[in-house]
């Protein structure tokens, strides 16, 4: 194999296929990737068993070829290349990579010896907008279950209901919603579970794309990104009915200032019991209080004040780090919150929606006693 690219490109390839390759491998072959070189084109490949992707580039091949080699320290020893023309070359078992100021060899293993990569099915693919995904990953990976006893809460739930897509995550103690109406070409009926691994990788490569593809087969979610491909597994299992734990008669509505409230409870979280996390929120006649306790290090107190009809007096508990994180995916000025009781589920949402889409978020209320 021989061919001559420039260092950027290169680097820009071998950083998308390597972001496949895990950390620690179970597997020691999986912490490569394989690089193909014909036809003045380079073809780069990586898989963790679970995902795979595929990527291509021009080059000036000068002799066909393929090699297997260590992912991160190909990658790294490119970063810290100087700008410019890479040369490299492969003989018997070795690589070189020359540049004008040095060269640098690396050993690779032949392509026999290397995981079977499988191509994605593309007539299964159809054309999607980029942005309503962009929000749907980010409103929702982050709320997926660490918990592989519960495996299918582990993943993204992803529903297709005619030409509606809604993306689901849950870990028991929080759900996020979230729903694009009309982004489908053709009416389907599918649901899915979705590693959050392989919608994070999604997200990072349709940052500027305004479409991409996408599709499903039983086993697979696929993707293609002008010309990278993405294939992966999806989670088995059957996942909760999420549509159970949505309160219907959450009839007490609070709105408050996000900043002001992201803020305030950045503060009290100082004294918060780092096992709990617990903060209190005491709702009264157009005022909330925030508290947060514990013995060794003190106590901390927030007053905000709130637009509500309701002149009751509601305490209610929550894990800091649960509400603070999905408060910040609010995206209006105002935070909404539909509440019932000191123990029922509370549901935070926009101010207001945008239109086609929905967000919705659920958190479970702590215990205060």
């Amino acid at each position: 194999m021989k061919f001559r690219v420039e260092k950027s490109e290169f680097l820009k390839q071998l950083s998308n296929v390597s972001n496949i390759v895990p950390a620690k491998p179970v597997v020691t072959i999986i912490s490569n990737l394989m690089i193909e070189a014909e036809k003045n084109k380079l073809s780069f490949s990586s898989t963790d068993f679970e995902i795979t992707m595929h990527t291509e580039m021009q080059a000036n091949v000068q002799e066909d070829g393929v090699i297997i080699v260590n992912a991160k320290t190909l990658v790294d020893l490119v970063k810290r290349l100087p700008d410019g023309e890479i040369d490299i070359t492969s003989h018997e078992n070795e690589i070189t990579l020359k540049t004008s100021s040095g060269v640098y060899k690396l050993p690779f293993i032949k392509k026999e010896d290397y995981v079977d990569i499988q191509n994605i099915d593309k007539t299964k693919l159809f054309n999607i907008e980029s942005m309503p995904i962009i929000n749907a990953i980010e409103n929702t990976v982050f709320a997926v279950s660490k918990d592989t006893v519960k495996y299918a809460t582990t993943g993204v739930l992803v529903e297709a209901n005619g030409k509606s897509l809604t993306f689901v995550a849950t870990d028991g103690y929080r759900l996020s919603l979230y729903s694009i109406k009309d982004i489908l070409e053709e009416n389907s009926n599918v649901s899915i579970i979705v590693p959050p691994k392989a919608l994070n990788i999604l997200r990072g490569l349709i940052d500027d794309a305004e479409n991409f593809q996408m599709g499903f087969d039983e086993k697979r979610i696929m993707f293609k990104i002008n010309e990278t491909e993405i294939s992966a597994k999806l989670i088995e299992g059957n996942y909760p009915d999420y549509k159970r734990v949505i309160p219907s008669d959450n009839n007490r509505t609070i709105t408050v200032q996000k900043d002001l409230f992201v803020d305030a409870l950045n503060r009290v979280s100082i004294f918060t019991n780092p096992n709990t996390r617990l903060v209190k929120m005491e709702i009264g006649d157009k005022k909330l209080t925030i508290n947060a306790y514990q013995s060794q290090t003190g106590e901390g107190t927030e007053y905000l004040d709130i637009d509500t009809s309701d002149k009751e007096k509601l305490v209610i508990g929550f894990n800091h780090s649960f509400l603070s994180e999905m408060i910040k995916k609010v995206e209006t000025s105002n935070v909404k919150f539909k509440m019932k009781g000191e123990m029922n589920t509370v549901i935070i949402e926009n101010e207001e929606s945008k239109v086609g889409e929905e967000v919705l978020f659920i958190i479970m209320p702590l215990r205060l006693k």
